[in-house]
Parts: C-alpha cells; sequence; structure tokens
C-alpha cells in the first residue's frame, strides 16, 4: 500500500510498495523472496533498471522536465560554467529574452540545442545554437585584470559591455561572478579552507573569492555548464536565456523505503510493468528467463504509447532548409525566423 510521501515528491510510492504487488506473481516469486522475507536484491538493481529505461531520451516526460536557472550572455564570451548544475541528461530547448527593450513583453526568440559545438571566433548579434558541457571542458578566459568594472547589465539604461564573467584562476578553480563591482589589483588567493580536517583535492563547490568589490563563486568542475554560438558582440543586446532540459535518472536506489521520485503516482504503472518484465532477467527458470526479452521490448512499445499520450499537444515545429537554396549570403538571422543555415552564417 502506498504510503503519503512527506518530501516533497513526485511519488507516494516505495519500491517496497512495487515488490509487495510482483511478488505475487507465481514464477517472480522465487526471484524477490528468500525464506519468507524480501531481499534487498535483485530488486534494488531492478529498480535501478527500470528508471534508467524510463529516463531516457526517447521518453522526454513532461514530468522529467527540467528549468534551468537563467542567465545573461556576456560580449565575446562563449562558454559559461554552472556553480552546481549536476542533472541535464540531455538538452530539450532554449529561449533568448532581449531583457532590456522596454517593449511588454520583451521579444523572445528561440534556440535550438545541439549535441556539440567547436570553440570559434563567430561574433554575432542573435545566438542561436547551444549546448552543454561539462565545466572542466569549457574554453576559459584568466583573470580579467586589476580594475576591471562590472554593472548588471539587466537596466534599460545599459548596454552589456561586461568582460568575461568566468574565468580558471592560476590555483586551479574555476570561477564565475557573483556580485558585480571593480576587480582588485592583484588575482585574488584561493578561498581558505574551513574545516574540519584537510582541505580535500579540489576546492570547495560555493565557496565565495573576494576580488576587490568583486566576488566570484568556485563551480564544480563536474558541474554542467553552457556553449553558445555565436558570441554575443560589445555593446549588444542583453541576452536572457532561458533553457529547458530532460533530467539525467535520479542517483541510484540503495534501499526499499525509497520513493519512486520523479516518477508521478499515475506513471507508476509502467513503472510496474518495467519492473516485472526486468525480473524475468533474474530467474534461474530457463523457461521464465526467456521470456525476458519479448517482456522488455513490449514494456518500451507500451512506454512509448505513453508518452505520445502525455504529449499529445501539435510540435511547434516545422520543415526548414539547413541551408539556402541560392548562393550563400552573410546575412545572419535576426531572430524571429527559425532558418539557421550553417548556424546563421551562411
Amino acid at each position: 500500500m502506498a504510503t503519503l510521501n512527506p518530501t516533497n515528491s513526485n511519488s507516494n510510492v516505495k519500491i517496497q510498495d512495487v515488490v509487495d504487488e510482483v511478488s505475487v506473481i507465481g514464477d517472480l516469486t522465487p526471484v524477490l523472496k528468500q525464506s519468507g522475507g524480501y531481499a534487498e536484491q535483485p530488486a534494488i538493481a531492478i529498480s535501478n533498471n527500470v528508471m534508467s529505461e524510463m529516463i531516457a531520451e526517447r521518453f522526454p516526460w513532461k514530468w522529467n522536465k527540467y528549468k534551468i536557472p537563467p542567465f545573461v550572455l556576456t560580449p565575446l564570451q562563449q562558454d559559461y560554467p554552472s556553480t552546481n548544475i549536476t542533472q541535464i541528461g540531455w538538452l530539450e530547448s532554449g529561449v533568448r529574452i532581449d531583457i532590456n527593450n522596454t517593449q511588454v513583453p520583451p521579444p523572445s526568440w528561440a534556440m535550438t540545442a545541439v549535441r556539440d559545438l567547436a570553440v570559434d571566433n563567430s561574433i554575432g548579434g542573435f545566438p542561436g545554437l547551444f549546448a552543454w558541457y561539462d565545466n572542466d571542458l569549457l574554453e576559459l578566459y584568466d583573470w580579467p585584470g586589476p580594475g576591471v568594472l562590472y554593472t548588471n547589465p539587466i537596466s534599460q539604461t545599459t548596454s552589456n559591455n561586461n568582460k568575461q564573467t568566468s574565468y580558471q584562476a592560476n590555483w586551479g578553480g574555476i570561477l564565475t561572478l557573483s556580485q558585480y563591482g571593480v576587480t582588485g589589483l592583484v588575482p585574488p588567493p584561493p578561498p581558505v579552507w574551513p574545516g574540519p580536517g584537510p582541505q580535500p583535492p579540489a576546492w570547495p563547490v560555493g565557496a565565495t573569492v573576494i576580488d576587490g568589490t568583486t566576488e566570484w563563486i568556485v563551480c564544480d568542475p563536474k558541474a554542467q555548464g553552457f556553449r553558445f554560438t555565436p558570441r554575443p558582440p560589445s555593446g549588444g543586446n542583453v541576452w536572457l536565456c532561458r533553457l529547458f532540459a530532460q533530467r539525467k535518472a535520479r542517483p541510484r536506489f540503495t534501499d526499499l523505503q525509497e520513493y519512486l521520485d520523479p516518477i508521478p503516482d499515475d506513471y507508476v504503472k509502467w513503472f510496474i510493468d518495467g519492473f516485472i518484465a526486468y525480473s524475468h532477467r533474474y530467474s534461474s527458470n530457463p523457461s521464465v528467463l526467456a521470456r525476458y526479452e519479448p517482456m522488455r521490448r513490449v514494456w518500451l512499445e507500451a512506454m512509448a504509447e505513453a508518452a505520445k499520450q502525455g504529449d499529445r499537444e501539435t510540435e511547434q515545429h516545422g520543415f526548414f532548409p539547413d541551408k539556402p537554396l541560392m548562393s550563400p549570403t552573410y546575412v545572419q538571422d535576426q531572430g524571429p525566423y527559425p532558418y539557421r543555415w550553417n548556424g546563421g552564417w551562411w
């Protein structure tokens, strides 16, 4: 019987609830019960396999969508590390907003998520492509220098003229700007390790580095950052980016008393069906084991139909040329048109 989850979670169903339901199936009782009780394994392993299958790119569940905290693009900067974003499985979509425009609401245009982007020096007023990378794979600048002024670009009286808002310190830390101001006269030292115990190999994520009147935050090197193309020019529009992604599979289950979060209760049926299919894989009975592959295939097909049922709205997509039909031009996509033409540069 499901119990009310006291935490902020999508689910009120525990792995134990699923085991209780599935273990009454005669062929699967020997798999899930031992000596009249329940075994942690293989139920934990089965649950992790089913969760990984459900949180996969072919199933873009709305309940698994992740809204990335918005951030502003900086002139001439292509890469943007995050402090601690680690849950992106794959990027879905994005939008850039001309945030200082006096129109209400401010104009916005779609951007396209891609798997990979090269580091290049393309500069243009309308960034249109973006991808994610681990912070330690991004191309980062050195310390911006002494006496560099940083001002908040979100203001109807300013244009975006800040220098880079992230850098890699000479002591190894990846830093991103957290407070506007003026940099000091020399590169700031690393943050003091507060203890207890010896400092770990990596600098503490979230620690503040004081640099004159500016402040920087230490980023997790394995957090997920972003790359855009083309780079915004100096003094151009101030683009606020809102990006959306599907979360990766949650941390692995380790206990039968864990809830099936992020799977909501009205989708638990699909988890149970997958649990039944995977339970056949762990049977010592050859005839039961032989049913695993066809049952898993049927389950995946049924989930594909469930994903369609939950996503019946008309897609906001169409067919557009990948390249111009006439000879190449150097007119850039200025926003409201979905043509990308090799990144907007044909």
